[in-house]
């Protein structure tokens, strides 16, 4: 079951009634029974003891380590301590509070890394095997990917390092967190919603609102429209034409457009709907996309992409990394032996470069997803590092920066460096990727565009017409809501015109969505990872 078959419509309109029928104490209860059988549903039931595991693992950890913090302070509250007994006591109990926060580390981040990249590891295991003479033989089929793992492990995760840290207080009740942790709608694909926001709100009272559960399904059909009727569309033509076979560089640089916009509208459509499907069960949650191809930089690109991913790795990877010791002593030796500004320049690199070799390697396990952190962290780098040359060679060449134009253009440039990125991984391979390059440069023929065989690769003209139209939409719907909430001024129209645009998004999904047959569409392409 996922969230665009009509098995996912009938479960979500009984949970609405079964929620609103139970008192208002008890329909968290409601929320954890339908979030099990969601994900017993969408992923069967073997998947289900990996989450209990890791939840488990770290809810134990994090009490053990708020009850150390509670024995801290009374200590630190008896009389007549000085300040370096005090010190002492502090020192004593953050090492007894570490070593519960590595255990939960080692054995949560240690399963996501098993399941991620143990397939790598069979053929040693069978070398040793056969070297040991028991015969036994290992396949990286055995190895289960459960559905959502990266998604929970970093939620968790991250709630452990914030219970260390003193961010927020340890939860008490597991069944509590459990919810927070298989939490239905963010479980496939995120938000990867932090605790003290999602895990709040789902201790609200929450009660029947009739406004916002127009507006969530307002925002559903949004993200419908978005998945079945461009996703999923660009989805026959992007497919067709990255499938390893030598083609005009036109017909390569039209793919590349398209997959942009489709794995945007794919996974932002996503967001939307579940967005839409939390709030009308009275639960807000944390906002996924900010209209990145509206961003002017790289770096202002990912602060408006997958917002909670970067948000994570920002808080739990690069700042750790920033402050650490080691990065802190290579700042003093570098200042010693290079200028300041080369100093900088290294102690930047560093944690840059780690954190997005770590989200590449969050996205995938092979070459291409770790050339596309580098390809990240050097665009990154160069970004920062050198913004005062960038702003010198503007004023030199005397180019209005706060001009209509140069925006434009600083978009366009930005959705250049994001398909580039793209080419490291949607061919499949790096060296798919180098014949795709190869023929962009030495092989951009419009011939296929000239004999119509453009509209034979997974799209007719006719939907080529259509996905005109919709960019055109999708484009004045996000100018619009850079302005204001289109929901909220949807709502102060008179009813004609409300149910008008409600219409025109359901028969639009009905009679333009891809259905069929021998097409997935429910293939989320954020599922995966």
């Amino acid at each position: 079951m996922t969230i665009t078959s009509l098995p996912f419509i009938a479960f979500l309109l009984v949970l609405f009634a079964v929620f609103y029928i139970f008192p208002v104490r008890h329909r968290w209860l409601v929320l954890l029974a339908g979030s099990i059988y969601f994900y017993v549903a969408a992923g069967a039931m073997k998947f289900l003891p990996f989450i209990v595991y890791t939840t488990f693992v770290v809810w134990i950890c994090a009490r053990a380590i708020g009850k150390l913090y509670e024995q801290q302070d009374v200590k630190l509250a008896e009389e007549g301590l000085d300040r370096k007994e005090k010190k002492q006591i502090k020192e004593e109990y953050k090492k007894k509070a570490k070593k519960y926060l590595l255990l939960a580390l080692v054995l949560c981040i240690g399963f996501l890394g098993f399941v991620k990249f143990g397939k790598y590891f069979v053929e040693y295991a069978n070398q040793i095997a056969a070297w040991s003479g028991s015969g036994r033989r290992f396949s990286a089929e055995w190895i289960l990917f459960p559905l959502g793992v990266s998604y929970y492990t970093f939620s968790t995760v991250g709630y452990i390092l914030d219970v260390y840290w003193k961010r927020y207080d340890y939860e008490k009740n597991f069944f509590r967190f459990f919810l927070y942790s298989i939490y239905f709608p963010h479980i496939m694909q995120g938000p990867i919603s932090r605790y003290n926001l999602l895990g709040q709100e789902l201790k609200k009272e929450l009660r029947y609102n009739g406004d916002r559960i127009v507006s969530g399904m307002q925002l559903m059909l949004w993200g419908f429209f978005k998945k079945l009727v461009i996703a999923d569309r660009l989805n026959l033509f992007c497919s067709t034409v990255f499938d390893g076979t030598e083609r005009s560089g036109f017909v390569f640089a039209v793919a590349m457009v398209f997959d942009a916009f489709q794995i945007y509208t794919d996974f932002s459509g996503y967001t939307d709907v579940v967005r839409g499907v939390s709030q009308i069960f009275g639960v807000e949650l944390e906002k996924n996309f900010n209209h990145p191809f509206f961003s002017k930089t790289v770096p202002e690109y990912w602060r408006r992409w997958h917002m909670t991913l970067g948000g994570w790795f920002k808080d739990y990877v690069y700042y750790p990394c920033t402050i650490s010791g080691f990065m802190k002593e290579l700042n003093k030796k570098t200042k010693k032996s290079m200028s300041e500004r080369g100093s900088r320049f290294i102690t930047v690199v560093i944690p840059v470069f780690l954190t997005w070799v770590l989200t590449g390697l969050w996205h995938g396990t092979g070459s291409t997803y770790v050339a596309w952190g580098v390809y990240y962290s050097t665009l990154i780098t160069i970004s920062v590092a050198f913004h005062p040359e960038f702003e010198m060679i503007n004023k030199k060449l005397k180019i209005n920066t706060e001009s209509q134009g140069f925006r434009i253009f600083q978009m366009v440039r930005t959705f250049c460096c994001f398909m580039g990125g793209r080419l490291l991984t949607t061919p499949g391979s790096l060296q798919n990727t180098g014949m795709v390059i190869k023929n962009l440069i030495f092989n951009f023929d419009i011939t296929p565009l000239v004999n119509r065989q453009l509209f034979e690769l997974g799209m007719t003209e006719k939907d080529f017409l259509l996905i005109a139209g919709c960019l055109v939409v999708l484009w004045c719907v996000s100018m619009m809501q850079e302005r204001f909430s289109v929901r909220e001024k949807l709502a102060q129209q008179n009813i004609v015109i409300r149910w008008i645009v409600v219409y025109a998004a359901i028969f639009s999904i009905i009679i333009f969505g891809i259905y069929g047959p021998g097409y997935d569409a429910s293939a989320f392409i954020y599922t995966q990872y």
